[in-house]
């Protein structure tokens, strides 16, 4: 549990939020200058996004591959946010188009590590990130969750929602206290002291800048509580080795598409002492979109609360996993403890009677309240 005293006599030592705004600090867009890519140099291993909104570097892939952004659906390539664009690399852009890596290709990374990245370029990378402050009016409610919803890749629209009502209603239930934000600046240690849980809440694309990274390790370091749901493991690629390798421990690959997009499939419970799976079955059926890692978190020590059974659905021959598949799973980072459920794309699966169980039990295991199992 985040010891939330000792928490805030640390945060005192430097400048606060609430100091800064006293002190007439403003928060202008161009002052954001810690988003992660900004100084980057243009490359295709950036977010397509970054390329194809900014003239110079759409013209180079344009005049190396005459019409080939032209065609790709708008929604991929959306100008506003949310954008699957942010989500997916221009090399993985291009793949998706069906191009191979040659000397065309080369000649284009050429010209594009060539372009300098300008003040406007870097403005730019770093509109879709916050910084305004966020402020929380708490109750006196002895366990405080945040539930994160910000989103710069791929929007789940109404499962967002209905997993915002759902999560509220049994965190209310349960005696917690509930505020929500789609605002990466809420993410500061003087905020994140107060919460005891931080569900991310179908989380997609980048959506923190380097210090409120630097932010969210500390808190989960000195004993948060992190709670992913679904699209928060789901991006195609990340520019967050930590959140990767570290708070979520996987890389999706992808999920059944097509007819087989939505199946029945059959989940196991393999895990037990921390209480997350405690009074659901050990075998139980759910329909949903199911996810598929490059591999699985068991081979770095994390405790497998489900797996999926692949003889119940197809999951398609490129993402077979075999017999050690994992969809939800916990682990301890410091003095704080985390947990992930891939479970979630479909809105109905937030009223699945286990599902509710599930969550319930994860919210009381990652806010420190149930078995002690991060010493």
């Amino acid at each position: 549990m985040l010891n939330k005293t000792l928490y805030k006599t640390a945060l005192a030592a430097g400048l606060s939020l609430a100091a800064m705004v006293a002190s007439g600090k403003t928060w202008a867009a161009e002052e954001l200058t810690d988003c992660s890519l900004r100084d980057v140099p243009f490359s295709s291993a950036l977010p397509a996004y970054d390329i194809v909104m900014r003239p110079k570097a759409r013209a180079i892939v344009d005049k190396h591959y005459p019409g080939v952004l032209d065609a790709m659906p708008a929604w991929i390539l959306s100008e506003s946010m949310p954008s699957f664009s942010t989500l997916i690399t221009l090399d993985q852009l291009l793949a998706r188009a069906g191009i191979k890596d040659d000397d065309n290709a080369a000649s284009m990374r050429k010209a594009l590590a060539a372009l300098p990245v300008t003040r406007e370029d870097k403005i730019s990378r770093c509109a879709r990130f916050d910084a305004e402050p966020v402020e929380f009016e708490l109750g006196d409610e002895p366990v405080q969750v945040l539930i994160y919803q910000k989103i710069n890749g791929y929007d789940h629209g109404d499962s967002v929602t209905a997993a915002k009502d759902n999560l509220t209603k049994l965190a209310k239930e349960m005696g917690y206290g509930v505020s929500v934000s789609a605002k990466g600046s809420a993410f500061t240690p003087e905020n994140l002291a107060s919460f005891d849980l931080v569900i991310w809440n179908n989380v997609s694309g980048d959506t923190l800048t380097l210090s409120q990274r630097k932010a969210f390790e500390d808190y989960m370091n000195n004993g948060g509580g992190f709670l992913g749901i679904h699209a928060t493991g789901g991006d195609s690629v990340y520019f967050w080795d930590w959140y990767r390798d570290v708070l979520v421990g996987a890389q999706f690959i992808g999920h059944p598409q097509g007819d087989n997009w939505f199946q029945d499939a059959s989940l196991d419970v393999t895990h037990h002492d921390t209480g997350v799976a405690d009074d659901i079955p050990s075998r139980w059926v759910l329909n949903d979109e199911w996810y598929s890692f490059s591999d699985s978190v068991s081979a770095k020590g994390y405790d497998i609360v489900m797996s999926i059974d692949e003889s119940t659905y197809t999951p398609g021959k490129e993402l077979e996993m075999g017999k050690d598949h994992p969809l939800v799973w916990t682990h301890c980072i410091g003095e704080g403890r985390a947990m992930y459920s891939a479970i979630g794309h479909r809105k109905e699966v937030y009223n699945a009677p286990h599902n509710i169980t599930l969550l319930k039990n994860g919210m009381k295991w990652a806010s420190g309240q149930g078995n002690d199992t991060c010493q």
